[in-house]
């Protein structure tokens, strides 16, 4: 019988940390840690600046959630990807977080390295991997790492001149993800990028919202207090992108969009909403 992957939990940024009555989303998280005996959670805090800061914020956020073992495993440079001692940290693990800030800065300190190259072996071994903004977005095999959220203050309009994608980590295929975004005004470049390759899925997570993904890879559900946007440009008939229009604005016809809320559940795998789960018997 082949192995489980791990989940995947995929947060859209500024997840809720205080609250002792809710943290639904860093409950999940939690419950994973907890669930296995001797386990411990490794931060992996390489996406942003100021890891003191973000190891301090998610030690306290997890230790209200009964959560005591935290190893932070900081990477500043490709050089400790490659340390045998730091790989040696991922021993144990029972769950991997990856922290919010650059999602450039893990693909390119930490690609094709000894570290990396681990945490995809423990995954495939069933254990979950959680991304939270920067780390949300480097997920998919292809990321977006740049591009304006809509026109404010009397500010241009988004266009695809000024998308950026890269390479992500691949851990979810078939997507490209999109954290903070109601709160930023992506709808625009994640369409865009849709656009560009149909056969991606864009998914945009609002705040304080994730997808649990489930079942290898084939079907989410919603979790948190936002929404869930979700792009499937298979249907697209028509696109400008090679005839712009003068004012850099995409035109896209019969694209589809499905917005979902807490508790909803999507099929990656046919690429569409699913029947609510039955609800358990008292």
């Amino acid at each position: 019988m082949a192995k489980q992957r791990g989940d995947l939990l995929i947060i859209g940024g500024s997840e809720d940390k205080e609250s002792d009555e809710e943290q639904a989303i860093l409950r999940q998280a939690a419950r994973r840690a907890l669930a296995k005996e001797g386990g411990h959670l490794v931060l992996l805090t390489v996406a942003t600046l100021e890891p003191q800061q973000t190891a301090e914020t998610y030690r306290k956020a997890f230790s209200r959630l009964g959560v005591h073992r935290l190893e932070v495993l900081d990477i500043r440079n490709r050089d400790q990807a490659y340390d045998p001692a730091n790989v040696e940290k991922l021993s144990g693990a029972a769950v991997l977080f990856f922290s919010g800030g650059d999602q450039l800065r893990i693909t390119s300190q930490m690609g094709g390295s000894p570290l990396l190259e681990r945490i995809f072996a423990l995954h495939e071994e069933g254990i979950p991997i959680v991304g939270t903004s920067a780390g949300a977005a480097a997920m998919s095999e292809t990321m977006l790492i740049g591009g304006p959220g809509s026109a404010i203050n009397g500010g241009p309009p988004p266009c695809l001149s000024s998308l950026a994608m890269a390479p992500g980590l691949g851990l979810l295929e078939g997507v490209i993800v999109d954290s903070h975004f109601s709160e930023r005004g992506r709808f625009a470049r994640l369409m865009g990028a849709v656009a560009q390759n149909p056969h991606n899925l864009g998914i945009g997570l609002d705040e304080d919202t994730a997808v649990l993904v489930r079942n290898n890879d084939e079907e989410f559900t919603v979790l948190g207090s936002g929404g869930v946007y979700v792009i499937d440009g298979l249907g697209i008939r028509f696109t400008s992108l090679s005839d712009m229009h003068t004012q850099g604005i995409l035109t896209v016809h019969d694209a589809r969009v499905h917005v979902l809320a807490r508790d909803d559940r999507f099929s990656l795998k046919e690429r569409r909403p699913l029947p609510p789960a039955p609800a358990a018997s008292g």
